[in-house]
Parts: C-alpha cells; structure tokens; sequence
C-alpha cells in the first residue's frame, strides 16, 4: 500500500465512520473527499487484519500502517491464513501460568509441518498482539500482580444548591493477566482513601495476589528510590495484612505502569464518557453509576479473543490469589521510637493515657500502632502488648500478666482485705490499719505500709503488734517505720497514759495549793 495515497489520519477516519457512526462507503468517500474503491480498500484490509476503532485509537500512524501492510502482503499466504485461524486460542494460551511461545510453537508445528518458523511465528504473535487489550496477558504471570495508580483526569461532584463544581480522585487498579479492572471515585488521594480504596479492589476480585505496584505517590511510597523506596507505614501495613508486598513503579520509568495506564483509558472512554451529562452531589452517588459501567466494562467480549475480561480472570488468576481475611483491613496509625518507662508503662500522646508492656522491656524502644478502637505496641517488630483503647487522661491502663512478681502481688490487695486481715490480729490494729489508709490520698498508696505493719505480727507476735498499735493510735503514728520503732524499742510494754509523778522539795518560792485555795492572799480574786 504506497503511504503517499492517503493520509493514516484519513484511514483512522474511514475505520471510524464505518464502525462507530455506521456510515456507508458512499457517504464516507464523500466526507473524507475519498475515493470509493480506496474506501472499501481500506475497510478490507482493516478486516483482514483484524482491527477495528477500539484497537487502532491509541496506536501511532507507524503502527497501523504496518499492520495494514502485514495483512496485504499475507492475504494470499496459505501459511499466514492457517495461523490467523490459530492465533486467537494461541494468545489465549499464552496468558496461562507456565506456558512459553517455544511450547506453543512447537505444538503448531506437529499441527502444521509446513508452517512458520519459530522467529516468524512469534513474529506474527507480536504483529497480533500489538498495542491490543490482550498484550498484557504476556508479560506478566496470573494472580501475581495488581496495578493500581489515580487518573490524571478528575471527575467532580455537582452541589445541587449553588450548582459549584467540586473535582474528586478517580482510583482505578487492574489485574494485568487478565486485563479486570476496578475503579471508584475518592475524595483524596492520602491514605484514608488510597487505603480502603485498594481493600475494595482485592474484595471485588476475591482474592489477594502476591505483589501490589502503586505509582509513587505519597500514600504510597514515601522515598521514592530505583532500588530501596521507602514504602508508607500505613500502606506497608494493609499489603502485610493481606499477604502482599509492595513493590512501587520505578521513577520516570512509563513502561512499568503502562498497563494501568491502558486501564485507565478504557474507564475514561467505557464508564466516564457515559456520565458525562449526569450530576452527582456525593462519592457514594457517583460510584454507584460508575460501578454499573464497570460490570458492563468487565463483561464485555474483548476482540480477537472474544472473551470477556472477568471470563479470563475466572480462568486465568481467580484460583490463584490468596483467600481474604474474615475481618477486613482497619486503618492503623504508628508512633515510632516510644520509650518504655520505668513503671513498664508507655506514655500514649494522642490521649494522654499509659498502657503497660511486660515489665522486662523497661527503657526499652517500642513502636505504637493504633486504631479508633485498639492500642498495640511492637518491640523489634513482636508485638508485646494490646489493649482496648481508653480515653481517660492522665490514667493507666495495665495487664496483670505484665507486672514482676511483687506487683503483681501488690494488685491483688484492696482496702477491706487489709482491714480484715487487721481485724483478726484486733481491734486496735484494726484502727491503725484504716487510719493509714484514710492518711493517703489515694488508698493504693497505703498497701506496702499496711502490709508491712501486719507483717511485723510474724517477728514479734500478735498479742505485741496489738499493743503497739494501742500506742501508734495514741500518738497518731500511721507509717510502718513507726509501727515498727515501737516494738524494735518495747515501747509496746508501757502504758502510754502512764504519767510519772515527781516530788518537789520544800522551798520558799513553791506556793503549794493551799495558797491559792486562801482568799485572804488573793488566791481567790
């Protein structure tokens, strides 16, 4: 076919007119300023070669004109028109786990000793396949990967009062082996909504696959680096918890996320093209007209292959993903580098609340990963603690498994305890045990004393502590060291309202009693 006849623009445009507007040969050699014959020329060999608007409108003139000159020069080969018979359930073949173009050769040859060589046949593969929807069932293995980037296209919302246009995000993720997609609408593109987002597209599918590959925005790759990018915590945490890794695009490298790019187009020009004239007020409106489309995007037959892209996902990389958790991902957030304090107990900033760790990790650094609902703290990535989030400021939060021995001992003591462990020994250090206990603000405060005070009853014996506490009470004595100053001393053995009486001598300056009981000394004035 000479290249100078005809401008490609002009063959893209006869392929359009007769497909998609369904004009006739006539009027669109009138329209294009065509001749008839080079119309129905043109028409034929697109036929013959298999293209139709779909597959030739995102593909360069160089590309469709050598597709249209392939089909010309083997139009009369009997060996190209005994492969193109073949080559649907050839490619199809090929997005199969395990299956080579060398494997497939060499059953089209046992089925046709004079075919294609191996370089021809793969040749012809290649011409096939180009810039098609089926070229990304190739490269990549079923069920391995998920693709997932946001359109640089935006769609909005509408307000229905002030009729104000509010542009939102266009997620959109694809299975490359199969060509499935899923797309939403989300208000941002942080990781609240990147997050639930890539959740709802491994629900939609089922399954999980080993590799999720984002491009490198910031809810996602927080570093971008060709060899060590730093993955978001968050984003990080969600692949862990569905059993995937992540592993962004390369930077500047179009070619690593050209199949998401494909599917993008296809949720430009199959659901969004169709919105075009319609007004949504939210999200969750929107999606719902969106994932209408979407059903008819992923059912819909493909050409050359004529399977649908939710078929060949049933075939190729349903079984293969990875069964979902029963309980979906929640969003954690993480503080890092936490230490341990002394009381094995982390300070927890956000509300100003302390929960308890296993006391050996003391001064230790921990990592905090939270939920609305859930504090967890990680010490070199184990998790060493969980607990139910609580509100309180200022309050701790502790588990008894997590205190040593003497605390924990500590814990199982409350004030009537004490007080009636005191009671038996009597009731005087009955008294002296509660009046400890109303002497703190805070009656915790007070169990090593009380429990160091009735220990003294196993040194010294019931019958003494009992009368020490006679006069700890008489003289306000509330501490264990004074308790026990009493008995080292045997204070405990003398009366303490015992008062000693002193003789005075005579003397001329000791008036006596009797003086001032005499009113004629002025005793009684």
């Amino acid at each position: 076919m000479p290249k100078a006849r005809v401008h490609m623009s002009k063959v893209r445009e006869v392929i359009r007119l007769n497909e998609i507007v369904g004009l006739s040969v006539r009027k669109i050699s009138r329209a294009l300023n065509v001749s008839r014959p080079a119309v129905d020329h043109y028409l034929r060999q697109a036929r013959r070669a298999g293209l139709c608007w779909e597959s030739i409108e995102h593909i360069s003139d160089e590309v469709l004109l050598q597709r249209l000159q392939h089909s010309e020069e083997n139009h009369n080969d009997p060996r190209y028109r005994e492969l193109v018979v073949r080559i649907p359930d050839i490619v199809s073949r090929l997005g199969n786990r395990h299956v080579t173009r060398q494997l497939l050769w060499e059953q089209y040859r046992a089925e046709c000793p004079d075919g294609y060589e191996y370089s021809q046949f793969c040749y012809h593969i290649k011409i096939y396949t180009s810039d098609s929807e089926i070229s990304m069932h190739i490269e990549h293995e079923p069920g391995r990967k998920l693709f997932v980037d946001f359109a640089g296209d935006r769609p909005h919302l509408t307000d229905p009062k002030t009729g104000l246009e509010q542009p939102v995000e266009l997620f959109v993720a694809v299975f490359p082996a199969s060509g499935l997609v899923y797309c939403e609408a989300t208000a941002t593109q942080s990781s609240d909504d990147l997050i639930p987002a890539t959740r709802h597209a491994l629900e939609y599918a089922g399954g999980s696959p080993a590799i999720i590959v984002p491009d490198n925005l910031k809810s996602a790759v927080t570093k971008p680096c060709r060899y060590e990018p730093d993955i978001n915590q968050q984003f990080e945490d969600f692949g862990r918890y569905y059993g995937c890794v992540v592993i962004p695009a390369r930077v500047r490298k179009p070619k690593d996320k050209a199949l998401v790019e494909a599917a993008v187009r296809l949720v430009y020009t199959r659901i969004l093209a169709q919105l075009v004239e319609r007004r949504f007020a939210t999200c969750d409106e929107l999606n719902e007209a969106i994932w209408e489309y979407l059903e008819l995007l992923n059912d819909r037959k493909m050409q050359k292959v004529r399977v649908s892209r939710r078929e060949r996902f049933e075939e190729l990389e349903a079984h293969l993903l990875t069964a979902l958790p029963v309980r979906p991902y929640t969003i954690r957030r993480f503080i890092n580098e936490v230490t341990v304090q002394i009381n094995y107990h982390v300070y927890f900033t956000v509300d100003k609340h302390y929960y308890s760790v296993p006391y050996q990790h003391r001064r230790k650094k921990v990592r905090i990963a939270y939920t609305d609902r859930d504090i967890e703290i990680y010490h070199n990535n184990i998790r060493i603690a969980s607990h139910r989030r609580a509100r309180g400021k200022n309050q701790y939060t502790t588990t008894h498994d997590h205190m040593p021995r003497g605390h924990e001992v500590m814990s199982n003591w409350t004030p009537e305890r004490l007080i009636s462990w005191a009671t038996e020994i009597g009731e005087h250090t009955e008294r002296l045990v509660a009046a400890v206990l109303e002497d703190r603000e805070v009656p915790e405060q007070a169990f090593k004393s009380c429990l160091g005070i009735l220990s003294l009853a196993k040194k010294f014996g019931p019958q003494r502590l009992e009368a020490a506490a006679v006069r700890a009470n008489e003289y306000r004595v509330v501490s264990y060291k004074g308790v026990r100053n009493i008995l080292e001393r045997g204070l405990d053995r003398h009366n303490p309202r015992a008062v000693k009486q002193f003789s005075l001598s005579a003397h001329e300056n000791i008036r006596g009693g009797a003086y001032y009981a005499d009113t004629d000394n002025g005793g009684g004035r």
